[in-house]
């Protein structure tokens, strides 16, 4: 070979080398980018499961209290409107909770199940479903 063809062979590497970099720099500042935009759209999710959230939780703390209050009946009342109030914000909580929505329909199910007799539950049983569902809605994230 000559030394322009020689020449012409190392430039050409040379083009193709930058444009491989060029090419790589463009695809990192991609990948940052989509994982910004994963991260806002989970703060989003987040923003949007708190008003969803709240209903159900404001419901569980005032059984709660209630049950340490001693007043079971009160608590009974109360939380015979969960199953309503679980039924609205339920499907909007599902898609936002992704594999954790088992056990969050679960303990919500126990929820259920202990307050829809007629005769009240133990302090114990009652108040074991609620903190057992609210634990379960504190570690969805909502802020």
């Amino acid at each position: 070979m000559t030394r322009s063809a020689w020449g012409g062979v190392i430039l050409a590497s040379l083009l193709l080398s930058s444009c491989q970099g060029a090419k790589e720099s463009m695809k990192q500042a991609g990948d940052g980018m989509g994982d910004a935009a994963k991260q806002a759209a989970g703060d989003a999710a987040s923003m949007a499961m708190a008003p969803a959230l709240a209903p159900l939780t404001d419901l569980l703390k005032q059984g709660e209290s209630q049950i340490k209050a001693g007043n079971m009946q009160a608590a009974m009342t109360t939380m015979g409107g969960f199953e309503g109030v679980y039924q609205k914000v339920g499907p909007l909580i599902q898609p936002m909770a992704g594999d954790k929505w088992p056990a969050i329909d679960a303990a919500a199910q126990q929820v259920i199940s202990t307050f829809s007799g007629t005769t009240p539950p133990s302090a114990e049983n009652g108040s074991g479903a609620i903190t057992g569902l609210m634990g379960l809605l504190k570690g969805l994230k909502t802020s």
